[in-house]
C-alpha cells in the first residue's frame, strides 16, 4: 500500500495550461483532494473571465465514493459526489486516468476502512445477539446495499483472485489485493456475503441464532415449567420476529409458552418486566396467567391486563384522570334490561309502534322462497328451525301464509288456519280437504297457491299434480257453491299480496276494523317477541358503536346485507334506542367498553399515548374483534422519537377453536394474519399433553373438513390403538328394559364411566381423594340436567366428579372423562340451524364460505374437552348431520359398546317419503302404535309398523315393497300400485290374493285394487 503521507499532484492538460496558465490542477493526499477555481464558478465546467481564486478543499470522508476519471476532448474530467451533490474538475491531464486512478481509490479506500470496518461489525454484533426481524432485514439490507455500491465494483481493480472463478461463476471470488490492508479486505469479503444474502440464507441465520439461545438458555427452559417446555415451545419463546403467530392446538400448552417466553425475555436481559404486555381477555384468565407466573417466574413485577385496563390506563395517562367505566360493562343483565325498559318507553309512541306492528308482521323473519330448496323436508326443516309463526302463534307453510294470516289478525277479522271442508269430500286420492283459512263469519276460504306468474311450482313439488289440485278445488268450490278467494306466490313476489287480498275482500263486504294496539302488543308479549327483540338490541349497541360507521358506511352496510330492506326497517327501530344509549352514558359521565376501545386507539393513534412497552404478548387471539386487533396493531406501532425499532407482537392462538363470532370475534384475523399485521413468524404447537391419539384423530379430521381452517398435524402424547369415542343410539324417551337398566343415554354413559374407572381401563384407578372428573356438555344449557338433576346424579355416583358445561363455557377446561347430550337437528340442536338476525349479521365479521364452520369448530372444543373417552349420546330418529358424518364417512369411533334398537340402528331406512328429509318416529296413538314424520306438524304422513312384530318398515330396499326392519322377522308385504297404501294377504274362493288396506266394501273411500298371490313374487 502506498504511504499515506505522499502527495501528488496532477497537471492540466495543455488546453487547461494554456486557458488557465497553471501546469499543476489538483494535489492529492492522504487528507482529501485541493485545486483551485475562480470565484462565483465552483468546478465549474467552463471559465467565466473573473480574476478572483478559491482554493478548494476536499476530504474523502466527504465523497460518497472515489472520483471518476473520463476522457473529453480538451483533457480529462474529474467528476465526483461531494455530501451527496455532483461536482466536477475540467481540463486534467490527458494521462489522468492511466497514472492516478489507483492512487485516488487507495486514498479513498484508507479513508473509508473504518466506517466500513464499524458497519461490519455492527452487522456481526446484531445477528449475534438479536434474532433477525423483517423490519431489521428491511433497514440491514438498504444500508448494506448502499454501502456495496460505493466500493462495488470499482475495488476489483485493486485485486487480483484468490481462486479461479469459472469454478463458481454465480458467485464473485473472493480477493487478494495488493493495495488494501488484511481488515479491509475482509469487510469488503464480508459486505459480499451480506449483500448475497438469499432467503435460505437468511432463514440459516435466524436458525443459528435461535439455535445460540436455545443453547444458552437450556436449563431456563427445562425447569421454568413444572415440566420441560417442549423443542417446538421453546421454538416459540426465542423466536422474535416483528410479528409472531403461535398457532397451539388444544391441550398443547400454550400457558406454559406465555410463561416462559415472558421469563426468557427478563432472564436473557432482552427486556425488563415493565417492557412486557400481556394481554388477556378476562380478568379471571388474566388473574389466573398472574398466578402462575408468580407460581413459575417469581415474580410480581409481570402482570396480565384485559382489555379493559388496558383502556382505561390509556385514556387515564391521556386525560389524567381515570374514566369511569358504565357499570354495564360488567353487567349484561342491566344493560339488556335497560334496553327493554327503553324499548317499551318507545313503544308508548304511535309512530313507533306502528313501526314496531309492521316489522313484527312483515319483517321479523329472515323469509327465504320455497323455490330456493330442493326438497320439501328442507323446506319444513327451516321453516320449523326457525319457528315460522303467526301473531297468533300458528304455524304455517309457507310465508305467503304467514303475512295473510297476520293481516287478518291485525285487522279483527276471525280466521281459522287450515279448518276442515264444511263438505265431506275425501277420497282415496285426497283426504278431507283443508283450505289454508276459513273465515267463519262470511263463509269465504282463502287458497294461497305456490306458483309462480308462468305456473311453476318449487321443484321439489310435481307441478302437474299440484295443478291438477288447484283445478279440483275450483271445480269443487263451484260444485258445492263455497266462496274461495285465490291468492298467489308471485303475487307476494312482486309485493301485491296484501292488496289483491283486500280488493277481494272487499268485493264480499268484509268488515275490518284493527284491533287495538294494546291487543297486539299483549299478543307480541305474550309469544315473548318484544323481550327477544330487546336482547337483540342490547346485543347490537356494542356491535354496531366498535363498527365505527358514519352515514354512508352505514348505507354500505343495508346494501351488503342478505335482506336490505328487512335490515333497514330493524335499524329504524334500533336507531332512537342507540340515540337514548349514548345520551344515558353521557348524562351519567361514563363510557362503555366501545368507548374505552376508541378513544384509547385514537389517542394512540394521534401519537397523544406513547407505548411504553417493546414486547406485546396477546392469549387467545383466535377470539379477537377487528376494533381489538386495530387496538393492537396501533400499540405495536407506537413508539417514542429515539426507539429505532416498532414492538415485538406475539399473538397465540387456534383458529379450530375460534367459537366466538356471535360477539364480534373475527377468525380470519387469525387464518389471514399476515395480510393484517405483515410479515409473521409463524410457529406451532402440535403435541397435546390431554387427550389421546384417538380423540385427537377425530377430532383433528372433523374440522378439516373445512378446507379455510389452517392445516395442522396434531400429534398425541398419549398414543392408544382403540377408538376413544363411543356412540349412544337411544331414543331420548326410551325406557328402560332388561338388557339395559338405565334410565337413559346420560345414565348409561355415566354407568359405563363408572365401570371404567373401577377396571383402572383408561389408567385411572379411582382412590378416596381423587375422582376422575366428568363433565355433561350441551350446545346450550337446557340440553343439561338443572341443579337438582346434578345432584342426584352427584348422589349415585359418588365415585364420580360430575360437572356440568356449555361448549362455549367448557373451552380452556378438561376433564377425564366428557358425555355430550343435544345432539339433535333444529333451532335448538347442534348444529344450531336457528338463522342469524340479518341486522345482527350485518354487523359481525364475515361468514366463513363453508356450512357450519363455527359449529364444526365448536364440536371440535366439546371432543377435545376429554382426556380418556368422550361419550356421544343421540337419539337417531332426530339427530345432528355431525352424528350421521361420523357414521357415514367411517370415523374411528365406537359404535358396538351399548346394545341398540332396530330404530336407531336403521334410521336411515326409515325416511319419511313424503318430504324425503324427515325421519319416522315411533308415536302412540289413542289407538294404536304407528311412526309419523319427525317434521309434524308441517308434514303429516305416518305409517302403520310391521303387522306381525310391531317393528318398523322400509320402503327403501325394494321398489313397491315394504320391510321389516326387524331381521328375526322379515315380514314384507307389497304397496298398492293404485293408491300407494299397505297389501295384506286375503282368502278368496278362487284362492289367496294381496288385496289393499284401504278397500272399504262398498263404502266411500275405498280401494279395490288386488293383486292375485300366484302371480306377485315377493324379494327375498
Amino acid at each position: 500500500m502506498l504511504p499515506q503521507d505522499i502527495e501528488k499532484s496532477i497537471s492540466h492538460s495543455w488546453f487547461g495550461q494554456l486557458y488557465l496558465g497553471k501546469p499543476n490542477a489538483v494535489k492529492l493526499s492522504a487528507e482529501g483532494i485541493e485545486f483551485s477555481c475562480t470565484k462565483g464558478q465552483f468546478l465549474g465546467l467552463y471559465r467565466k473571465p473573473q480574476t478572483a481564486v478559491d482554493e478548494v478543499r476536499i476530504s474523502w470522508q466527504r465523497l460518497s465514493s472515489p472520483p471518476i476519471f473520463s476522457l473529453s476532448f480538451f483533457g480529462t474530467l474529474l467528476n465526483f459526489q461531494v455530501d451527496g451533490k455532483p461536482q466536477q474538475v475540467a481540463f486534467l491531464s490527458y494521462l489522468a486516468r492511466s497514472k492516478f486512478k489507483q492512487h485516488v481509490e487507495v486514498l479513498w479506500a484508507q479513508a473509508h476502512e473504518e466506517q466500513l470496518c464499524r458497519l461490519i461489525a455492527r452487522i456481526e454484533n446484531t445477528l449475534a445477539n438479536n434474532y433477525l426481524r423483517a423490519s431489521l432485514l428491511d433497514k440491514m439490507q438498504l444500508r448494506i446495499a448502499r454501502e456495496y455500491k460505493r466500493w462495488f465494483p470499482w475495488c476489483r481493480s485493486l485485486c487480483k483472485p484468490l481462486r479461479d472463478p469459472s469454478c463458481d461463476p454465480s458467485c464473485d471470488p473472493l480477493y487478494e489485493s495488493v493495495e488494501l490492508s488484511t481488515q479491509t479486505k475482509l469487510a469488503l469479503d464480508k459486505l459480499q456475503q451480506f449483500y448475497r444474502w438469499d432467503k435460505a440464507t437468511i432463514k440459516q441465520l435466524r436458525e443459528g441464532y435461535v439455535q445460540s439461545q436455545l443453547l444458552k438458555y437450556a436449563d431456563f427452559f427445562e425447569h421454568v415449567e413444572t415440566n420441560p417446555l417442549t423443542d417446538k415451545q421453546r421454538l416459540a419463546c426465542v423466536i422474535d420476529d416483528d410479528n409472531n403467530l403461535l398457532l397451539a392446538g388444544a391441550g398443547t400448552g400454550k400457558t406454559s409458552v406465555m410463561v416462559g417466553r415472558a421469563g426468557y425475555l427478563v432472564e436473557s436481559g432482552k427486556a425488563q418486566a415493565s417492557d412486557i404486555l400481556l394481554l388477556a381477555y378476562g380478568r379471571k384468565a388474566a388473574d389466573e396467567m398472574d398466578a402462575r407466573i408468580k407460581e413459575k417466574l417469581g415474580t410480581d413485577d409481570i402482570k396480565a391486563s384485559t382489555f379493559h385496563s388496558l383502556g382505561l390506563r390509556v385514556i387515564a395517562e391521556v386525560e389524567a384522570a381515570q374514566p369511569s367505566l358504565s357499570p354495564w360493562v360488567d353487567d349484561e343483565k342491566a344493560k339488556d334490561k335497560w334496553v327493554q325498559q327503553t324499548l317499551e318507553h318507545l313503544i308508548e309512541d304511535v309512530g313507533y309502534r306502528k313501526s314496531l306492528f309492521e316489522y313484527f308482521s312483515q319483517y321479523y323473519y329472515v323469509e327465504r322462497s320455497p323455490f330456493e330448496f330442493e326438497s320439501e323436508g328442507e323446506y319444513f326443516a327451516y321453516l320449523t328451525d326457525n319457528d315460522i309463526r303467526t301473531l297468533k302463534g300458528e304455524r304455517v307453510k309457507s310465508f305467503g301464509e304467514l303475512y295473510i294470516a297476520n293481516w287478518l289478525f291485525s285487522n279483527g277479522i276471525e280466521y281459522q288456519y287450515e279448518a276442515k271442508y264444511e263438505h265431506d269430500v275425501s277420497s282415496i286420492d285426497f283426504r278431507q280437504y283443508q283450505p289454508d283459512f276459513y273465515l267463519p263469519e262470511y263463509g269465504i276460504y282463502i287458497e294461497y297457491y305456490g306458483v309462480d306468474a308462468a305456473g311453476n311450482t318449487a321443484p321439489f313439488i310435481d307441478n302437474r299434480a299440484y295443478l291438477e289440485s288447484m283445478a279440483w278445488k275450483r271445480q269443487l268450490h263451484q260444485q258445492r257453491d263455497s266462496t274461495c278467494v285465490e291468492l298467489f306466490y308471485h303475487q307476494h313476489q312482486k309485493g301485491c299480496l296484501i292488496a289483491e287480498l283486500k280488493q277481494a275482500l272487499s268485493a264480499f263486504n268484509v268488515q275490518y276494523s284493527p284491533l287495538p294496539d294494546e291487543a297486539i302488543l299483549e299478543t307480541l308479549h305474550e309469544l315473548g317477541r318484544v323481550t327477544e327483540l330487546a336482547k337483540l338490541f342490547s346485543q347490537l349497541i356494542g356491535l354496531y358503536k366498535a363498527a365505527c360507521v358514519d352515514d354512508k358506511g352505514l348505507d354500505a352496510v343495508f346494501e351488503n346485507a342478505a335482506d336490505p330492506k328487512q335490515v333497514r326497517k330493524a335499524f329504524e327501530l334500533l336507531a332512537p334506542i342507540l340515540s337514548r344509549y349514548q345520551q344515558h352514558l353521557s348524562t351519567a359521565g361514563v363510557i362503555d367498553f366501545e368507548d374505552m376501545i376508541g378513544k384509547a386507539l385514537s389517542y394512540i393513534q394521534n401519537g397523544h399515548f406513547i407505548s411504553p412497552w417493546r414486547y406485546i404478548m396477546v392469549d387467545e387471539f383466535q377470539d379477537i374483534s377487528e376494533p381489538r386487533a386495530r387496538l393492537v396493531r396501533a400499540l405495536r406501532d407506537s413508539c417514542s422519537a429515539s426507539s429505532k425499532t416498532k414492538a415485538s407482537l406475539f399473538c397465540v392462538g387456534d383458529d379450530w377453536q375460534a367459537i366466538y363470532r356471535f360477539s364480534g370475534a373475527d377468525v380470519s384475523l387469525t387464518t389471514k394474519f399476515t395480510e393484517y399485521f405483515g410479515a409473521t413468524a409463524k410457529t406451532y404447537l402440535d403435541r397435546t399433553f390431554r387427550f389421546n391419539s384417538s380423540i385427537g384423530a377425530v377430532a383433528s379430521q372433523f374440522v378439516s373438513k373445512n378446507p379455510l381452517q389452517l392445516k395442522k398435524d396434531i400429534r398425541s402424547n398419549v398414543t392408544v390403538t382403540q377408538p376413544a369415542i363411543s356412540l349412544i343410539q337411544r331414543g331420548e324417551n326410551q325406557a328402560a328394559t332388561i338388557e339395559e337398566s338405565s334410565a337413559n343415554a346420560l345414565e348409561q354413559a355415566l354407568n359405563a364411566i363408572t365401570v371404567r374407572v373401577g377396571q383402572g381401563a383408561d389408567g385411572v384407578k379411582s382412590k378416596p381423594k381423587i375422582k376422575p372428573t366428568v363433565y355433561l356438555l350441551g350446545r346450550f344449557w337446557f340440553h343439561l340436567p338443572d341443579s337438582n338433576g346434578l345432584r342426584q346424579l352427584k348422589l349415585k355416583y359418588p365415585s364420580l366428579t360430575i360437572e356440568c358445561q356449555s361448549f362455549h363455557a367448557s373451552k380452556g377446561k378438561e376433564a377425564e372423562y366428557v358425555v355430550i347430550t343435544g345432539m339433535k337437528t333444529g333451532k335448538h340442536g347442534f348444529p344450531s340451524k336457528k338463522v342469524t338476525p340479518p341486522l345482527l349479521e350485518a354487523f359481525l365479521p364475515q361468514a366463513e364460505d363453508f356450512e357450519y364452520a363455527e359449529e364444526r369448530r365448536l364440536f371440535y372444543v366439546a371432543l377435545t374437552r376429554a382426556k380418556h373417552r368422550v361419550y356421544i349420546a343421540a337419539d337417531m330418529t332426530d339427530v345432528s348431520p355431525f352424528v350421521v358424518e361420523l357414521i357415514q364417512d367411517s370415523y374411528a369411533i365406537e359404535q358396538q359398546e351399548f346394545n341398540t334398537s332396530l330404530v336407531q340402528k336403521l334410521f336411515e331406512e326409515i325416511k319419511c317419503v313424503r318430504c324425503t328429509t324427515g325421519t319416522l318416529k315411533p308415536r302412540t296413538g289413542k289407538f294404536t302404535s304407528f311412526y309419523s314424520c319427525s317434521h309434524f306438524p308441517l308434514c303429516d304422513h305416518k305409517e302403520e309398523g310391521c303387522d306381525r312384530c310391531a317393528s318398523p318398515m322400509t320402503r327403501q330396499r325394494f321398489a313397491g315393497f315394504k320391510v321389516c326392519l326387524n331381521d328375526r322377522c322379515g315380514h314384507t308385504t307389497p304397496l298398492c300400485h293404485v293408491c300407494d297404501g299397505d297389501m295384506v294377504l286375503r282368502e278368496s274362493k278362487r284362492g289367496a290374493f294381496w288385496g289393499c288396506k284401504n278397500y272399504r266394501g262398498n263404502n266411500s273411500p275405498s280401494c279395490r285394487n288386488a293383486v292375485d298371490k300366484s302371480k306377485l313374487a315377493l324379494p327375498s
